[in-house]
């Protein structure tokens, strides 16, 4: 689970990471895991089904910002 700042409320995003991280060879491109959200909590309330895909966009970007 992380803490995110979302519009300027925090926010708990539980979430889950399939794959892993493997460098650039000369023949292949860099792959990199994915992350996928399971629930976001605001204050202690799930609130991932009143989320609309473009704030769960937003707030997958930030998750991948703040672990990375």
């Amino acid at each position: 689970m992380a803490r995110l700042k979302y519009r300027g409320e925090e926010i708990e995003v539980e979430f889950s990471i399939y794959g892993e991280y493997i460098p650039q060879t000369r023949w292949q491109p860099a792959e990199y895991p994915e992350y996928n959200i399971e629930d976001v909590f605001y204050n202690g309330t799930s609130i991932f089904a009143i989320l609309s895909e473009n704030d769960l966009e937003e707030i997958n970007e930030n998750l991948i910002a703040e672990l990375e």
